[in-house]
């Protein structure tokens, strides 16, 4: 039975709950305000309904009469972190695919439609917001515009619940024509993706999904290893030209040096991938800043290892079951280290050179797209990805929180800054010193209010029996 919203407000002892007085103030913590600027220790906030309203230095903030004192001393203090790129309502209780056995099966090799459900996609949104994700895009992959549905009612109010992530969705994606055999998408949802026979075929398609009003439009240029059609560069400049009279972002799946250059050329606003088979030269990078394009970064299902696997953040959300079977699968052959850099290692240096260069890096963990790529916790190693790739902690997390924010156009909660929303991550320990730390969870605020991880925690661990 799924908790009501009522019951997701946190009584811990440790964490008052703010909502009993009208205006709280977080004392004594390190905060990141997420845009850049340095860490302020021993910091104050002030929250009054739902709104920062004082931030700084505990000596340069004047705590408002009757505010109730929220101390968190020691702790370091972030904004939520923000995800553009997954695939929402494809995994039950952290599996993917009903079938698998243990021992069996290559990471990536399962996922069903069968999971796909209205309460796996809200039992998803709310995982995410227990590992601090403020909003989730899902590109490409709706069935009977369900997420469509669910993304409106939170906007109406009408499902109003603080443990659930914000949904966006680009509803369902398009695709290079293949007279309705196995085309270009992905393979768990090749049946709900737009054929597209020509230009004009695929600016009707976008015009209609902008009736929808959805969030983005979402597409694949990709001939699965010569595989599948490729699509046209005609159609690939219908579907952004018509996305942006549509005033939608148009964001591509490509997978080569070649493609990604096509659709930046033609004015993508977003690559829902980097290039898996070159590193990116000048020119890529020219024609990305040219056109102001983000990068997903979506990298972190290709990190090497799986000691991840063994971390107890991960534990409260997923059976020891499955994931011991994940650790049971074949891992990936060790890259030849005299060859030219492939797969992870060729994604780090591809993502160093942007980033450098400037371009946007946006988090983006294609979560549920795969086995093994937990909703909420792969965002989280996505910014471990951007660590190792070279890249400071401090831009991490600025590229994990306000510009992802910004590419969803949600400025109002993009850094913690006074008159933005009080939606914030409660950390044991400082990201700035070890990225991981970002996953060391002690609390997850929303509108100044703390959501009940115990009781969320408790509800998946009846559901699994674990």
């Amino acid at each position: 039975m799924l908790l009501c919203a009522t019951v997701w407000i946190s009584f811990a002892p440790e964490i008052a709950p703010a909502q009993s007085a009208p205006v709280a103030a977080f004392v004594g913590a390190r905060v990141i305000p997420g845009n850049g600027s340095a860490a302020i220790e021993n910091a104050t906030i002030v929250v009054r309904a739902g709104k920062i309203v004082q931030i700084g230095a505990a000596d340069s903030v004047k705590l408002p009469k009757g505010a109730m004192r929220v101390d968190i001393s020691g702790k370091t203090v972030m904004p939520m972190i923000e995800g553009l790129h997954a695939h929402i309502g494809y995994m039950k209780n952290g599996a993917t695919d009903p079938n698998v056995k243990d021992g069996a099966g290559v990471m990536g090799g399962h996922i069903s439609k069968e999971y796909y459900s209205r309460e796996n996609i809200i039992d998803e949104l709310r995982r995410y917001r227990y590992y601090g994700i403020g909003a989730i895009q899902s590109l490409g992959t709706d069935r009977g515009d369900l997420e469509l549905e669910i993304r409106n009612e939170q906007r109406s109010g009408k499902l109003k619940d603080p443990t659930l992530a914000m949904l966006y969705t680009a509803d369902d994606g398009i695709v290079a024509y293949n007279n309705g055999d196995e085309n270009g998408g992905p393979a768990f949802a090749h049946d709900v993706v737009h054929e597209a026979r020509s230009p004009e075929d695929a600016r009707e398609f976008v015009r209609r999904e902008a009736a929808k009003k959805v969030d983005a439009i979402k597409f694949w240029v990709d001939d699965r290893n010569h595989t599948r059609p490729l699509m046209s560069p005609e159609i690939i400049a219908a579907i952004i030209d018509e996305a942006h009279k549509q005033h939608l972002a148009a964001i591509a799946h490509v997978v080569t040096l070649a493609d990604a250059k096509t659709v930046a050329s033609a004015g993508v606003d977003g690559l829902a991938h980097s290039p898996h088979d070159l590193v990116v030269d000048d020119e890529f990078i020219q024609l990305m800043k040219q056109h102001n394009v983000f990068q997903c970064s979506t990298m972190a299902s290709a990190m090497p290892g799986r000691s991840w696997l063994d971390e107890p953040e991960l534990a409260d959300t997923v059976p020891a079951s499955y994931l011991n079977y994940m650790k049971a699968m074949k891992a990936a052959p060790a890259p030849d280290p005299h060859g030219p850099p492939r797969g992870y290692a060729l994604m780090l240096i591809t993502a160093k050179k942007e980033s450098d260069a400037g371009i946007r890096m946006v988090i983006s963990g294609d979560t549920s797209g795969g086995e093994g790529r937990f909703p909420g916790y792969m965002e989280h190693l996505e910014m471990q990805s951007l660590a190792e790739a070279g890249i400071a902690p401090m831009q991490v997390i600025r590229d994990g929180t306000q510009v992802s924010a910004d590419a969803l156009g949600l400025r109002d909660m993009d850094s913690l800054v006074a008159g933005k929303r009080a939606d914030f991550i409660v950390l044991n320990a400082n990201p700035l010193d070890d990225i991981k730390n970002t996953r060391k969870i002690f609390a997850v605020y929303v509108d100044g209010q703390a959501i009940d991880r115990a009781a969320m925690r408790d509800h998946w661990s009846d559901a699994t029996g674990r």
